[in-house]
């Protein structure tokens, strides 16, 4: 008895299904590998931007006003040199008792010395000026964080709707071909008086009506590269219309980027406010001094040691302490004020986050519904038993479903973005988001 040979078919047809499954993954991988490559470098290249820079600019500002207010402590002085010819002759030097035995006069005259002042911070303004110089290098940082975080949302924005509009162009793309085989088989059955002119007219209104769409996306296309090129200093196209959407990621309210500046802010006038009032109190220092004269042949020296302690009489200085309470107190009402603003936005976008994720799941249900109505409303009125505007209006309902997914999945992104920005996340942070979420998106 021979043996049997097995079906070709039964072992070759799943191998190539498993086969085709394989090479679409991989193909899917490769694409959302590119994509997240892709980003991150765009990423960071936003954080170029001449935004940012000026804003690290202003850090180290900050830095160095700090530095300087604890300088103060140190005191100031300073090297002096003068030459003077006078009239006639002049006496050189301080009048003392040992100068009055020989008193020494010329007519040209020169000095050398140096002086030297300490302040003694009984009263605390100068304290009060470095916590507050401290308070206004916290609040650059914060300020330089915003700043850069502003540049990735609208990186991350601008790609988004690329991607989203590629979607939709490759959509478009689809049905325009339809459309347009439509149009050529009903000019065919017109022919034939097969079909009426009116529904000639019917298909052609509306390969028009989708070359219209396709201006508008590309002015939309446009728009959007030159966001991008803004933004992150390159314009281009994405590699993928796959748009990952990371995950939602909770924050303190008390701790968000508003309250902190504002914070900071407050803290620093509150500072200032400090350092003017105790600047009206009485103010010690000490003095030193050396100075060696020259002139006539005569070379006397003269040094001192003292301390002085005045009492300010300055009337706008005192208006100037009011009006800088009256800025610290402006200045917390801003900070409780931040505070209210980032739990409404924050709540906002989470709700937002939320209706845009569940539109996309339903969105995805619809599509794929959809694409099997036209699929089958294509067979039918090919043989005539649905009519062309049913078919078109299949085809608009596709391709309106398509847009509403693309733009719900770009409103979650935003939505997540926008709410980084708020909470002040870390630029690393934000970047290495972005990257799970497009490395953990399904096929």
């Amino acid at each position: 008895m021979k043996p049997t040979r097995p079906n070709a078919m039964t072992i070759t047809l799943p191998y190539a299904r498993h086969r085709a499954w394989l090479l679409a993954a991989g193909a899917a991988l490769f694409s959302l590998s590119a994509q997240a490559g892709e980003l991150e470098a765009l990423l960071r290249d936003s954080l170029g931007h001449p935004a940012a820079s000026a804003a690290a600019e202003r850090v180290l500002a900050a830095s160095e006003q700090l530095a300087a207010a604890r300088s103060q402590y140190l005191g100031a002085g300073g090297l002096a040199a003068e030459a003077s010819r006078y009239e006639d002759a002049r006496f050189i030097g301080t009048l003392s008792p040992s100068a009055l035995a020989n008193p020494p006069f010329a007519r040209d005259q020169r000095r050398y010395g140096a002086y030297y002042s300490l302040p003694i911070d009984l009263s605390g303004a100068l304290a009060a000026s470095r916590r507050a110089s401290a308070s206004e290098l916290e609040a650059a940082r914060l300020a330089e964080r915003q700043v850069q975080l502003l540049k990735l949302h609208d990186t991350t924005g601008a790609y988004v709707r690329l991607q989203a509009l590629r979607r939709q162009g490759e959509v478009l793309a689809v049905q325009q071909r339809r459309v347009g085989e439509t149009v050529q088989r009903v000019r065919q059955q017109v022919l034939s008086e097969q079909s009426s002119n009116a529904e000639q007219r019917l298909a052609e209104a509306e390969l028009a009506r989708l070359q219209s769409d396709q201006e508008r996306l590309a002015g939309a296309l446009a728009s959007a590269e030159a966001a991008l090129a803004e933004a992150s200093g390159r314009s281009l196209r994405p590699q993928s219309a796959d748009i990952a959407i990371p995950a939602w990621t909770a924050g303190e309210v008390q701790n968000s980027l508003p309250a902190a500046l504002s914070s900071a802010e407050a803290e620093a006038a509150s500072e200032r406010a400090r350092a003017a009032k105790r600047a009206l109190w009485p103010q010690l220092q000490a003095d030193a001094d050396y100075f060696q004269f020259d002139g006539g042949g005569h070379s006397p020296d003269t040094w001192s040691l003292g301390a002085k302690l005045s009492l300010p009489l300055d009337p706008a200085a005192h208006r100037r302490a009011s009006a800088a309470e009256a800025q610290a107190r402006a200045a917390s009402q801003n900070q409780q004020a931040a505070v209210r603003g980032a739990a409404r936005d924050l709540q906002a976008l989470a709700a937002a986050y939320r209706s845009a994720r569940a539109d996309v799941q339903a969105l995805d249900q619809e599509v794929a519904a959809r694409e099997e109505v036209v699929r089958v409303q294509s067979a039918l009125q090919k043989v005539g038993m649905a009519s062309l505007e049913d078919y078109l209006r299949q085809q608009r309902d596709l391709l309106d479903a398509e847009a509403r997914r693309s733009q719900a999945q770009e409103q979650a992104v935003s939505a997540w973005s926008m709410a980084q920005l708020l909470l002040g996340t870390k630029v690393e942070d934000y970047i290495q988001a972005l990257n799970i979420g497009a490395a953990t998106a399904a096929p």
